[in-house]
């Protein structure tokens, strides 16, 4: 089995028996003794995140819920999900990110926001398709997002824009609009007061790539999780998260 798949396959388990059914002992043995947490929400450690698992066990479960949208991406040592789910009559979207080492979870990223109650472009927080079955397209996509980063992003040339987004992008972010111009005023209004970092990691399956980057405005730092599908060599969908900075 391929090492992404085995990896896949090891947070299906974690989400289905740690998380849904309140299997503390089996994620006992799948957290790695070092495991580090970045999330703002759960304490540091190992004994933060067992902690954490046990008074999820304990909190009432909503009378009735719809199954949650859920969409897994991995690359090399690193595994995405994306969730949607209701909770306590809100949408919530959430991103985690994990790190593995020898079948166990050693580190964990997360950003998570309830769907906005307005939309510029009327579309989920969190939803959509899941990747291709196509490892090529991989390297080419990653390399795709990287520069779209660093010519529009980094040094704020939007005139390039229509080199990396189709015209009909398929928008999800909530403050900005559908299609090419939308993002294109959306970058143009930040470019004054948005300071974009480093990246942290570029992780990609397919026709699926995932950007962890820092920006600062004023005093505020933010982690932002940019989610991007593209087809015949340009960006064709964008869906996206953000957090407190704890990279």
């Amino acid at each position: 089995m391929k090492q992404e798949s085995l990896n896949k396959s090891i947070i299906r388990d974690f989400y289905r028996r740690a998380v849904a059914q309140g299997d503390i002992a089996f994620a006992d043995e799948l957290i790695s003794e070092d495991y580090i947490q970045h999330s703002l929400v759960v304490k540091p450690g190992k004994a933060g995140l067992l902690e954490a698992l046990a008074m999820m066990k304990q909190m009432p479960k909503p009378a009735s819920s719809s199954p949650p949208f859920m969409r897994l991406l991995a690359e090399g040592d690193y595994v995405i999900t994306n969730m949607s789910f209701d909770w306590g009559g809100r949408q919530k979207a959430v991103l985690d990110l994990y790190r593995l080492e020898g079948g166990k979870i050693v580190e964990h990223w997360d950003a998570m926001q309830d769907q906005s109650d307005t939309s510029l472009n009327g579309n989920a927080l969190m939803d959509g398709p899941m990747p291709l079955d196509d490892d090529t397209l991989t390297a080419d996509n990653k390399a795709i997002v990287k520069a779209f980063y660093q010519q529009v992003l980094v040094k704020r040339d939007f005139s390039v824009l229509p080199d990396f987004v189709a015209h009909n992008l398929i928008q999800h972010r909530s403050d900005i609009a559908n299609g090419l111009d939308g993002l294109s005023m959306y970058w143009q209004q930040q470019s004054e007061s948005l300071t974009i970092g480093n990246v942290a990691r570029i992780i990609g399956e397919a026709d699926f790539v995932v950007i962890q980057y820092e920006s600062r405005q004023g005093k505020k730092i933010t982690t932002f999780y940019d989610i991007f599908r593209l087809s015949n060599g340009k960006i064709v969908e964008q869906w996206g998260l953000h957090q407190v900075a704890t990279l």
